[in-house]
């Protein structure tokens, strides 16, 4: 009998702890062939480094919820400083704006830190020695406010859009808000 008030017990702890390492735990997501394959195809595109690879706009339509979160974390997971890879896959993602996750993305992206150096954005171009200029450094966010607006114009969530251009109108980047500015009379005119 001791024996089996052991095991149990010993049962009841592993699936306390297997319980409590969940909680902890991120979610894990198990990806598609499908998105995988798009995401293998990104990243043939930004190792080539071919701003005009046909496959930007032909390949990319129509992306799954899966691929398009494949692609998120691919955004965060490089460097700040690859400002025209980070554009890219906004871009891409921008032709697919369809879910409160996707805008909630833009609206992030259009509101990052301001990248102050391509050699390192967290130092000003004296202390990093590689400056570039601010529509550069401001790439994705720029990106992001561009293909925010073209979805509304196609006939996406214009709430949606206009809360990218509120959080593009916060960005410490002299660049992105400015392309707000310039970009908000046409939010006007077509709330009319």
């Amino acid at each position: 009998m001791k024996r089996g008030v052991w095991a149990a017990a010993i049962l009841l702890a592993a699936a306390l702890l297997s319980w409590r390492a969940a909680r902890r735990s991120p979610p894990v997501f198990v990806y598609g062939s499908e998105a995988r394959a798009k995401l293998e195809t990104l990243e043939d595109i930004l190792r080539s480094r071919n701003d005009n690879d046909p496959r930007l706009d032909r390949d990319f339509l129509g992306l799954s919820d899966d691929a398009k979160r494949l692609f998120r974390e691919k955004y965060r997971a490089l460097a700040p400083e690859r400002r025209n890879e980070r554009g890219t896959i906004v871009y891409l993602l921008g032709k697919n704006l369809q879910t409160a996750e996707d805008w909630s993305f833009f609206r992030a992206v259009a509101a990052e830190p301001p990248c102050l150096s391509l050699a390192d954005c967290s130092k000003p171009s004296g202390e990093a020695g590689e400056s570039g200029d601010e529509v550069t450094l401001a790439y994705p966010s720029l990106v992001a406010l561009r293909q925010a607006r073209r979805a509304a114009e196609e006939g996406a969530s214009e709430s949606e859009a206009r809360g990218v251009l509120e959080a593009a109108k916060t960005s410490k980047m002299k660049a992105v808000v400015r392309l707000a500015a310039s970009l908000e009379p046409g939010f006007d005119r077509k709330a009319r």
